[in-house]
């Protein structure tokens, strides 16, 4: 009988340890399930007309094309879909290959993935789920994309603390965002701009940190490091630079270093008219 009971107590022991190990390794999973990723991959062709945005794509890597005509980053997580174009986001439902539209400017579009012409440009794994954490990371410090909520913790000091951080670490989102701040924050150009005075490029010094910050953001692999040094360069009277960085990022795909170059072409011409 005692040999009995220390059978059952045995078989009992052994029964809640497995279960103990299987319930372990069921969280695993769903944490793991639930670690933002920016593998989706393809292009994506919305299925009515009355939609803002024809397509997307999506390289695999966290880059997507909004129609052509520019690149945002990606994450995913879960179900759901973040895409960060300009100054906005848009987030989507996935189910399958159709991503639903569930935020302002997408709200109740459909896009069905057609084929997988775009080149899948994933080549680092460890790389592309560190990005993909950062964006998300990136994304509860914006507030879930509201730049009022974010711009108030910026005044207390602490957006800034955090988007620096996000820099270091290698997220170009952060350091694009970390450029504008620490233009805005150079009284001698943005007083100038303010008045609507035009600035002499030879009473002001350019700032090598704020140089560096767009060469950074260059090295990281975004293009649009062009079209802000470009912007720079123009706002402080260097023309010729800021010529020369729009060409750069025009040449690698930027539209907007394009549309900047092309303008200031017309206002050069028209000068020499």
């Amino acid at each position: 009988m005692k040999n009995q009971k220390c059978l059952i107590t045995s078989s009992v022991a052994y029964a809640i340890r497995n279960l103990i190990i299987i319930s372990n390794l069921l969280l695993s999973f769903t944490a793991h399930a639930q670690l933002p990723n920016n593998e989706l991959h393809g292009h994506y062709i919305a299925q009515t007309d009355s939609t803002m945005y024809s397509f997307f794509e999506f390289d695999g890597n966290g880059k997507a094309s909004i129609m052509g005509m520019g690149n945002g980053d990606y994450f995913v997580k879960g179900d759901t879909l973040y895409v960060f174009p300009d100054k906005s986001i848009f987030k989507f439902k996935i189910k399958g290959d159709t991503l639903t539209g569930v935020s302002n400017w997408v709200t109740n579009g459909v896009w069905v993935k057609n084929d997988s012409i775009v080149e899948k440009q994933r080549k680092d794994k460890i790389i592309a789920q560190k990005n993909a954490s950062l964006l998300h990371d990136y994304y509860i410090l914006t507030k879930n994309g509201n730049p009022l909520e974010a711009l108030l913790d910026s005044v207390k000091g602490d957006y800034t603390k955090n988007i620096t951080s996000l820099c270091d670490q290698g997220l170009s989102r952060a350091c694009m965002d970390y450029f504008g701040l620490q233009l805005s924050q150079d009284t001698s150009i943005m007083g100038a701009i303010l008045k609507g005075d035009k600035i002499n490029p030879n009473a002001i010094t350019l700032n090598p940190e704020l140089i560096k910050l767009g060469e950074k953001i260059i090295a990281l692999g975004e293009y649009e490091g062009h079209t802000l040094l470009g912007y720079y360069y123009f706002i402080t009277g260097n023309n010729s630079k800021a010529k020369d960085e729009w060409e750069k990022g025009s040449e690698k795909g930027s539209m907007k270093a394009t549309l900047s170059l092309m303008q200031l072409i017309d206002d050069q011409e028209e000068k020499e008219d």
